[in-house]
């Protein structure tokens, strides 16, 4: 029985209040707009940036990739919104119908009212009527009928009168609707002409640094030798650790032990970790991810491939680098080529920030989720921070991990 109660309820606010779940719909796209536009606003400023360097990099190729795909889902975004002003407009028409034959008939029923009152506008005809009763009771219950009849005239009036307003409020939301939907189709426009203009600039962009092709793959292999000292400096630091750890337990337990010993600590550490999955913080306050994680072609040199062991993401010159997690400072390296690099710990996983030209921290040094560590290294007229997350599992090997994954979607 209260299984059907909960059902009928929501059958009558489905019922009841379409245009409810169509304004919670709508507030949700434009909410996702100013996303995007957020997001557009942010690639606009860096490629700006970019352009104003005579050294074009692949970095700039990405950002006006990833500005692309921004403007095509703001276009779909705009689109999806004016489908939902086309039903919003549509069904406010059908309401205001309803509320003109409501009108009409409260305006007729009024209208014999007033022509009944009309012919028994005489006070003494009202006596009479009263004072003809064959009882008391009789004389009682016209008189109240007289007096319920006026009361129903002036009920049915104050009717009319807020069926009238609703109306008017009926057709002022049309009115709002239909500029809503030609404010949309302005914007709708500009953007097509945006995304024109993108794939102009990002042909142009393509083809100058295919000029160079040669050089194009000697930067590549050499951002690919960085990215290999890089990862090979984070297994000796990550080795170094476990082999300490192992001592330490060692000369506690006197019993040999292999691999990484996850104590309590670091088990609770651990789970605090991964139960942030998805929702941890960006690295940097603003930027675009131009260098995605794992194995893949490159996108402009055909038949080479790149590997990235974690996500680059470029942001404006000399941008502070945060962390992502609370935890503990296990590593500050310096590598020929990726500039300065910080490690943390937290329990068994591991984030890795480099391309850092100054660092704020020590080894040993508690963080804060979102606490400064360093400053990026400048490349051309802007920076590029790399981020890495790896696991070290319980037989000591090391599993990277894709960082897109683990920080929260923009």
């Amino acid at each position: 029985m209260k299984k059907l109660k909960h059902l009928i309820i929501v059958v009558l606010l489905l019922v009841a209040s379409p245009s409810l779940f169509a304004q919670t719909s709508s507030e949700k796209l434009k909410s996702q707009q100013r996303s995007i536009q957020g997001k557009i606003s942010n690639t606009k400023a860096l490629i700006k940036a970019t352009r104003s360097s005579k050294q074009l990099t692949m970095a700039e190729i990405w950002i006006i990739k990833n500005q692309i795909t921004y403007r095509e889902e703001l276009i779909a975004n705009i689109n999806h919104q004016m489908r939902k002003t086309t039903d919003q407009i549509s069904h406010t028409m059908k309401e205001i119908e309803v509320h003109e034959s409501n009108l009409k008939k409260l305006k007729a029923d009024y209208a014999k009212m007033l022509r009944y009152a009309y012919k028994n506008r005489n006070t003494d005809y009202k006596l009479i009527y009263i004072f003809s009763s064959e009882s008391v009771s009789q004389s009682y219950k016209r008189m109240k009928y007289l007096q319920e009849y006026a009361s129903y005239r002036q009920k049915q009036a104050n009717r009319i009168i807020a069926e009238q307003g609703k109306l008017l409020d009926k057709i002022a939301a049309l009115e709002s609707t239909k500029e809503e939907k030609l404010a949309l189709a302005g914007e709708k426009d500009a953007e097509r002409q945006n995304f024109i203009d993108d794939q102009a600039l990002q042909k142009q962009a393509l083809g100058k640094l295919m000029s160079d092709e040669a050089n194009l793959k000697n930067a590549l292999a050499k951002q690919q030798a960085k990215k290999k000292k890089l990862t090979s400096a984070i297994a000796k630091a990550i080795a170094a650790e476990i082999a300490k750890l192992n001592k330490a337990n060692v000369a506690a337990t006197t019993t040999s032990k292999t691999g990484f010993s996850e104590t309590p600590e670091i088990k609770l550490a651990s789970k605090s970790f991964e139960a942030n999955k998805g929702k941890l913080p960006w690295p940097v306050t603003k930027g675009d991810v131009t260098g995605k994680y794992g194995k893949h072609e490159h996108s402009v040199v055909k038949h080479t491939f790149v590997e990235n062991n974690g996500i680059d993401i470029s942001t404006t010159k000399g941008s502070e680098v945060r962390t992502i997690f609370k935890g503990e400072v296990s590593s500050v390296m310096v590598i020929s080529g990726a500039g300065k690099v910080v490690m943390i710990k937290h329990g068994s996983y591991r984030t890795v920030y480099s391309n850092l030209k100054e660092v704020h921290v020590k080894k040993g040094d508690k963080v804060d989720t979102k606490q400064n560590i360093g400053q990026l290294l400048t490349e051309g007229s802007i920076s590029e921070a790399h981020i890495e997350i790896w696991k070290i599992n319980s037989n000591g090997s090391m599993s990277k991990q894709n960082p897109e994954t683990w920080i929260y979607k923009k």
